[in-house]
Formats: C-alpha cells, structure tokens, sequence
C-alpha cells in the first residue's frame, strides 16, 4: 500500500449516506416528463449518496448517457430535502439554452435565473437578484463567471454543478482558483472525458472537489505513484480502490445496449499537385529549424499547423486562389481532400443520410460553405462568431427541418448539443486530442438516436494528418485504460512511441512519397464497398466483428499504417529520412550557386531570355553604323509622338480640372472622395500585396477574418475607434429607397445631402468612394463613425441599373483599406449585392477579405436582420 493511498484513507472519516432514493420519491418532488433508465436511477442514487455524506463527485458517463437528466433529478432530490439555498450551474454558452429546455421539461417546480447578456444587462440582473432573490438554478458561462466572480461569490451556493468540467484539468487556470474561492456546499462534476492527456489532468479534477483530501501541492507524488503501473496488479487495484468513491463512469456498451450502433471509418485521400506543389514549400522555406529542435520548437510548430492547412485546402494561403474569384469547379480540383468529400456527399445526399461536418479551422469551413452553396446543398452553420440566440436557433432548424449538413467547428460545435437528426458525422481534419473529436460525435449517438451512426475521418495519405490521427489514437487508448471499467494498465501502450516522437520527425513523415512524383495523387473510390450499403435513409450495420484474437494478430500484422511493406506506425521509414535529405541537399546547392537565392524564393516567377531574333534577308545589306542611325532615329521619333500625345493629354485633363475647381468653388463644394492612390501609396501597397501573396499564411486565420455580427450596420458595434460603414451606390447622384437607402437617412439626412450634392457636382463616377462623418445626435462619445459610398454600379440614360462592378468594388476597397489604415479604424459592411440577382457574392467576400481582413483591418459583415442565416443556410 502506498504512502498516498494511506494518506488519502486517512483523511476520509467514515461517512454513512442517508436512507438513499426512490424514483417515486423524485416525480413526487417535482421530476416530470423522464422515466429514467435502470442505469441512470442508479446513477442519481450514487450522487445522494455522495451529497449526502457531503464529499463531492465526478459524474464521468460517456457523452450521450444523460448525465443532465441525472443532474436535475439530484437538484429535485435536494430541494425536496428542504434545502433552501440556490444552485449553481456552469456550461458553454453553446449548451446554456439546453440547460433552459431541460429544467423546463423535467423540473418545471424549480425556478431559474439564465445569468447572461451584456454587461449592462447583467448589471440589473444583479440588482434584480440582490433584492429578490428567491430562486433555486442560477445557469451561466465560464466566461462570464470569471467576469462577474466577485458577485457571485455573495451567494452561499448549496451545490456547484460544472458542465463539460474538463475545462478545471488545469489547477493553476484562473477558472480553477475563481470557483475554489466560492462558497460551495457540495461540488458536481460533469464530464465524458474525465481524462484526456495525462494524471495530472485527473488530479485536478479530484483536488477541485476535495481540496482537503487532494491537496494541489500533492499533484507530483499522485503521479509518480500511479504512472507506468500495469494492469491487474497491486497498484492498478488501489488506484481504482482509491477513485471509486469520486468517480461514476459508464459506457454506452455496457448500459445502453439498445443504442443502434457506431462504426468508424477511415478515407484516405491523396493531393492534388498544387498542395503537393505547396507542400514541398513549406518545408523548404524553414529548413534550418530542424537543424536544432529545442531552440526552433516554435517554428516547427507553426510549420506543421501550415502543412495541416495545405493538405485541407491551398486555398487557405492568401493569394492561392486565381483571380477573378468566382465560383467553380477549380474550388474542388485544388483540393483532394474536397474531391473525396465531393463525392462522399454526392452518395451521402442520394442516400437519404444527414450529416454532421466537423473542421478545427473556420476558414475550411468558409470553403465548404461556398461548396455548398455551389452544390445547392442545404446547410446550417455554427462556430465560435455565432451567439448564443443563433446557436440555438441553427439548432432547431436542423432538428425540425430536412436540412442536409451542419456545418461545425469541432470547438464550438463539440460539447453538450444534441443534434440526432443526423446519422452521418464526417471529420474533415482530425484533432490533435482525440476527446474533441469523441465529444463532437456524441452529438449524434446519443440516447434518443434511432439510426445506426457512422463515423467518417478523410485523412491525407502520406501526410502529417497521418501520424497526428495516430498519436491521437494513443492518447485515446491511455484515457481508456485509465477510466474505461476499472482497467488501469497505466503501463506505456505500444502506439504511445507515436506520441512521443519528436516533432521534425513527425514534419518528415510520407515525405519519399511525396518527393517521388510531381503531379496529382488523387484517385477514385468505390464509397458503397468502403462505407456499405444503405436502405431507407439508413446504415445497414451487417459488419462481421473479427473476434479478438484475430483483431489482435491484425494490430500487429495488418494495422492501418502497415502499407505498401512499410510500417508507418511508430516514425517516418528509413526512405522518408532519405528524401529529406535530398531536400536539405537540393537546398544547399541552390544556395551554393545562387547568392540572391532568397531573393528568388520570394519572387513569382523568373525571367528567362527569349530567343534571338532571326533578321530577315536584305538585297543591299546594311552596315552596322547605318543599323545604329536608323534604329535611333526610329525610337526618338516615336518618343517624339509620345511625349506630344502625353502633352495634349495632359493639357486637356488640366484644363478640366481646372473648370471644375473654379465651379466647385464658386458652389463652394468640397469633395468628399477619396483621392486615387499616390504613386508611394501605391507602390505600398503594391508590395504589401506582393508579401501576402508570397509569404504563407502564417498568422492566425482567426485574427484576420471576416466577423459576422447581428445588428444594425447603421450602429456599428465599434469600441473607442473610428468605424467606416461602407454602402455600394450607383452614378445617377439620385439617393435611393428603402434598405440601406432608408436605414442611413433615418439615422441622418447627411448622406443623401452629401451624395445628391456630389452628383449634381460631377463628381460620382465608378470606381470613386466619398468618405464622410455621420453628423447626427447619435455620435459615440469616443470614436467617430464615418460613411464610405462607393460608386460601384451605372444607370443609363433610360434608368436601367447595372449590377454591380467588381472592378469598382475592388478600386473602393482599396482606398477604404488606405484610409482605414490612417485612422486606424474598423470597416462594417452589410451583405453587399444581397437583392441582386446573379451576383457574384462568392468574388465579393474574396475581394472584402483581400483588401481588409487579411491586411489586418478589423472587417465586420451585418446580415439582414430578417435574413440573418442567409450566411449560414442554403438559399
């Protein structure tokens, strides 16, 4: 027994329960509407007990059990008891509404306060609850927790629910210490992945609920007790003896035997020869950092997440996708990985299935929202810019309507919703913790689903995303032997060697692969042998399970990294060291024979002479001093013609301009537009333009993308700096109606004065943008907010109007940029050419996100308050 163990028993005094309870009891005391299961009751009767002999607890169930349901029937159980003190309940914003329809349904007797909103909102919130506060279930977020903590630490909290409570596997996290500091009669933990990476995430767990028996300064020595003992021994036995107390875990295999059943399946893809092409790239353009990994840990891994993104899509680098941008074919040929999930959908959609589409990065899943829109599939889509009343409501709509996809992010779309509409869950990008992807496909199998699940993962073959799915297997396999039934080989698995491989050796995997061709690796699949056969809309589930000693001998004999006589499975073969190798060399001659070999790195392309050309044969040939002459003359005559047509034309538009500056000022007119760019300006920005297109996108796609908000452009949500509402106009000077049109003039009659005023100067024409303040009551107390008009549309003579220019839009967008970015202010646009039919909103966002989002302008996008989803459902 070990001096832990003895510890810890030390420290419990003998604590008897109450008499228990009875599932007659709870409907008595208000639980309705659930007639809980077997496994659940027994579950709520462990947590009484728990309560009762007052040691807190870790509900560890797998996603999808009900620990929620369990949860509120405890909570009826203790208000039964005459308990007067109120709750309270943690959770992601993103299953706060979920709380509100569960307490409603199962205890409608218990009263709750949803502690969320703004901050003036939570302001009166609390007055409301300092003079009244009689209520049982106060419901709010991490985040607003740690904002408001030192007000919630007024309440004597008679229990402490935490929801997804992996977010406390970090004791020195702030939310950690905020929550410890309050006054808490019982703590209640509620998570599928009670381990996810190590024992001291466990640790945490034990130390947040019983601070005195689990000290945090004891962490190391819990550890070291417990690491690397195997399975079935002495030590295995006291670990499981010492967390049964604290800890209920069970599996849908064990207690929810009549869930229909979940398969997963991997696909391989291959590349095509623009990300292999880029692929390359990103490996030669930091060689030197795995000359010494310590120092460069850094580079490496900024490296590794630009490989991830090439083999998602290249069309995640700036300046990737050709110009002019419209909508095509060529969105899915770049990309294999979107050829596979192509015709994946394709006989996911003829099938009848429903599918659940996961990717970590909210630029993928920018790209597929313009596949689905090429495509005509119908969508929702929620990620971490969607609010709390938009996630519910994208929620709904999925479970009531026949919408197709839900597009998600595995983040925020992974914890605590309940989505079974869908029967498909397809991960385009794997995540590096295998417990976001297991959280993420809960969403589907879960108690209430009725169809059989399947799980799909498109992974790059030879790729990174390769090892990655394996460690993230390893990770997976060392939380199950932890938890799973009281198993705990805690002993190094054999796919542990993945997780554990240094990161250059991971960047170097697949690589003689990757090196032995230059063209395309895409290849075709026959989906309906790989996935099986469907009927009615559903999986038919008729797979032949091997038995266990067969799964055995094909783990170590024919496992999934076991291709082509070469074993992936624990680091890169001998044939992938070699080719990078040959890259390091290939480098080093280029370097050796070319001294502005950097300089060529960041060029687009190279100049090659051009063949000489061939003089045709003269009857009288001429000498050289006479060629000379002639070609002379020849060139100063034509500079002659030049300098005289340059002149004339200068002359004239001086002469104009000249005109219209004495009228201007005999109306005293001062235009407001922005002047085109100077000749410093624009070689700027040239440049700034040429480092984007060159450079890969290494910063954080997060920080340099469109925000989609709901509001009211016309008030944009800026802070103290100045805002620029940008509006598409046309070149008749004549103010329009309705939309926008309406909204500005409602807010201030200057626009229209402005604009009207500068048509009947001359001075609207495609391609200008007048920039102006709003002068009207309404102003911020800091910051300005401005109106940029760009003239980006023609009425003729016979008031026909044209669409819109994206040749002005561009020139709009770039002077905008300019003045942006002297002002340092932000730009709010609305969902400009929405009403337009035929127009290419696809090239539009491509241009806003060129010319403001990527240069660092912090760009906001307004939908229309009645079609707010426009953005996130298919037309």
């Amino acid at each position: 027994m070990s001096h832990f163990f003895q510890t810890v028993c030390s420290k419990l005094t003998a604590r008897t329960g109450g008499p228990g309870v009875k599932e007659k009891d709870l409907h008595q005391w208000g639980l309705t509407g659930i007639q809980l299961r077997s496994y659940q009751m027994e579950g709520v009767k462990w947590l009484v007990q728990c309560y009762d002999i007052q040691h807190g607890c870790i509900l560890g169930d797998e996603m999808g059990l009900g620990k929620t349901c369990q949860t509120i029937a405890l909570l009826v159980y203790m208000t039964g008891k005459l308990n007067k003190r109120p709750f309270l309940i943690l959770c992601p914003l993103s299953v706060l509404s979920n709380w509100k329809e569960e307490l409603e349904r199962f205890a409608p007797g218990l009263s709750y306060v949803a502690y969320a909103g703004d901050k003036e909102e939570r302001t009166k919130l609390q007055w409301d609850l300092k003079s009244h506060s009689h209520f049982h279930v106060l419901l709010t977020t991490y985040e607003i927790c740690l904002k408001d903590g030192a007000f919630l630490k007024f309440f004597n909290w008679a229990a402490l629910v935490v929801d997804e409570a992996q977010r406390l596997k970090n004791q020195n996290s702030l939310l950690h210490k905020t929550l410890s500091e309050f006054s808490v009669g019982f703590s209640l933990l509620l998570t599928g992945t009670p381990v996810q990476n190590n024992l001291q995430e466990l640790y945490s767990l034990l130390s947040f609920i019983e601070p005195d028996v689990f000290p945090k300064e004891q962490v190391e020595e819990f550890v070291q007790c417990y690491h690397g003992i195997e399975k079935e021994s002495k030590s295995a036995k006291e670990l499981h003896s010492l967390l049964q107390p604290f800890l209920l875990r069970r599996v849908k295999a064990e207690v929810a035997a009549e869930l229909p059943k979940k398969v997963e399946v991997v696909l391989y893809h291959g590349m095509s020869a623009l990300q292999r092409k880029y692929y390359k790239a990103i490996l030669m353009k930091d060689l030197d950092a795995f000359e010494n990994e310590a120092g460069k840990k850094v580079k490496l891994q900024n490296v590794l997440i630009q490989l991830r993104k090439c083999v998602a899509h290249p069309y995640l680098f700036s300046g990737v996708e050709p110009e002019p941008f419209e909508i095509g074919d060529h969105i899915i040929e770049a990309s294999g990985k979107l050829c596979l999930l192509d015709k994946l959908l394709s006989f996911l959609y003829a099938g009848g299935h429903r599918v659940l589409l996961f990717s970590q990065m909210t630029r993928m899943l920018d790209i597929l929202q313009d596949y689905m829109d090429y495509r005509g599939y119908s969508y929702e889509r929620l990620d971490g810019s969607v609010r709390g009343e938009e996630r519910h409501l994208a929620i709904k709509n999925f479970g009531q309507q026949p919408i197709f996809i839900f597009l998600l992010s595995t983040r925020a779309g992974g914890v605590g919703m309940n989505l079974t509409a869908a029967d498909t869950v397809i991960f385009v990008d794997s995540d590096f913790n295998p417990q976001n992807d297991l959280q993420a496909t809960a969403r589907a199998h879960r108690i209430g689903q009725n169809k059989p699940v399947k799980i799909i993962r498109l992974i790059g073959r030879d790729t990174v995303e390769e090892i990655i799915y394996r460690r993230a297997a390893s990770k997976l396999q060392f939380t199950n032997t932890i938890i799973e039934g009281g198993q705990f080989a805690l002993g190094v698995p054999k796919c542990q060697d993945a997780a554990d491989m240094q990161l250059s050796e991971i960047l170097k995997f697949g690589l003689d692969k990757l090196l032995s061709s230059e063209g395309s690796t895409i290849q075709d699949v026959e989906l309906e042998n790989i996935l099986g056969e469907t009927k009615e809309g559903m999986w038919v589930m008729d797979v032949v399970l091997p038995s266990e000693e067969e799964s055995r001998e094909q783990d170590t004999e024919n496992h999934m990294y076991l291709y082509e006589g070469k074993d992936y499975s624990k680091d890169p073969s001998r044939e992938d060291r070699r080719a990078f190798d040959q890259l390091l060399d290939l480098q080093k001659v280029l370097e050796e024979t070319n001294q502005e070999g950097r300089a060529l790195r960041n060029k687009a392309n190279v100049l090659v002479t051009g063949l000489q050309e061939v003089p045709t044969r003269r009857k009288h040939a001429l000498s050289p001093e006479e060629l000379e002459a002639r070609r002379r003359k020849r060139q100063e005559a034509a500079a002659k013609r030049a300098r005289l047509m340059e002149e004339k034309k200068q002359k004239k538009a001086e002469a104009e301009h000249k005109k219209k500056m004495a009228w201007w000022e005999a109306n005293h007119y001062r235009s407001p537009c922005l002047p085109s760019e100077e000749s410093d300006s624009e070689d700027a920005f040239e440049e700034e333009e040429d480092r984007l297109v060159v450079e890969l996108d290494e910063t954080d796609p997060e920080l340099n993308s469109i925000k989609y908000v709901m509001g009211d452009v016309t008030h944009p949500r800026a802070k103290e700096e100045d805002a620029i509402i940008v509006h598409c106009i046309d070149d008749s000077g004549q103010w329009g109606r309705g939309g926008l049109f309406t909204a500005l003039e409602v807010r201030s009659d200057q626009p229209r004065k402005i604009y009207e005023l500068a048509g009947r100067m001359k001075d609207v024409a495609l391609g200008r943008t007048l920039l102006f303040p709003i002068d009207d009551k309404e102003s911020r107390n800091k910051g300005q907010d401005l109106l940029a008009l760009i003239v980006a549309q023609h009425r003729d003579r016979s008031n026909n109007l044209s669409g819109i220019k994206l040749s002005a839009l561009e020139e709009g967008l770039k002077k905008i940029y300019l003045a942006a970015k002297k002002r340092n202010a932000s730009v709010h646009l609305p969902r400009i050419g929405h009403a337009t039919k035929g127009f290419n909103w696809y090239g539009t966002e491509r241009l806003i996100r060129k010319y403001l989002a990527t240069r660092g302008i912090p760009t906001s996008m307004y939908p229309l308050k009645h079609g707010y989803f426009i953005l996130f459902k298919s037309k």
